[in-house]
């Protein structure tokens, strides 16, 4: 068997009604080299794990409680040159992958984030993402990285290199991570490289609620070295 060059990690934790269409959606992509998926799983009660293992991922424990945690578990075992980090309510669109690993072809490139849609969005959902990829890219051209858990990449030297993620972290972790692999390399807005996100949270929380504690947080990790202590789990 071919070493991998790319691993694609996921935390999960009971996510038995979201996983399979994401791992599915994985396999159909049109990707020239060897990959993996890791499935970062924080004990799952629910058949999560036999899930991923009939859908030929690899499954790890993490036991640190947090996304964070899990992708950092999985980030030590990986095999990649390319770290590809996503969530299990994703659904990643055709080219997604080729489109995400592409920028790592310049060697001053140490990260990637490509492109969020809502699944299944209604009107004003569909609305309001249409502004992200704009403002990722005015974010990141500006020098302030602007990423997300659900989308984005880095090589691994570079990740190894700046230290990974911190598990201890319960959220802002994307944007932590971002902050010290700029300083690697080049962190870099792919547009093309695009997902599809469920709406769980959004629905769940109301679009104030999301919109205040993700741009809150946004503030409080670059510019006051915090973060959001909470951010429950919803299923």
């Amino acid at each position: 068997m071919q070493k991998p060059k790319v691993s694609i990690i996921i935390p999960t934790l009971n996510e038995e009604k979201y996983l399979a269409n994401c791992l599915r959606s994985i396999k159909r992509q049109n990707f020239a080299e060897p990959f993996e998926v890791i499935i970062a799983d924080g004990g799952s009660t629910d058949r999560t794990a036999q899930i991923a293992r009939l859908h030929g991922a690899k499954v790890v424990r993490e036991r640190h409680g947090t996304p964070s945690g899990g992708r950092h578990t999985a980030a030590r075992v990986a095999k990649g040159e390319i770290l590809v980090f996503t969530n299990a309510d994703v659904e990643v669109c055709d080219g997604w992958l080729e489109s995400i690993c592409r920028p790592f072809k310049d060697k001053n490139v140490s990260g990637a984030v490509g492109s969020i849609l809502p699944l299944d969005g209604n009107f004003i959902e569909n609305a309001f993402f249409i502004f992200l990829p704009p403002i990722t890219f005015a974010l990141n051209e500006l020098g302030i990285p602007y990423v997300y858990g659900e989308n984005m990449a880095c090589l691994k030297s570079a990740y190894k290199k700046c230290g990974g993620f911190k598990p201890h972290l319960v959220t802002g972790e994307e944007a932590e991570l971002a902050v010290r692999l700029k300083k690697v390399g080049k962190l870099v807005f792919v547009q093309e490289a695009k997902v599809k996100l469920s709406m769980r949270r959004v629905r769940k929380w109301g679009y104030l609620k999301y919109l205040l504690f993700h741009t809150t947080n946004f503030i409080r990790t670059h510019f006051f070295a915090g973060h959001h202590k909470n951010y429950e789990p919803i299923r």
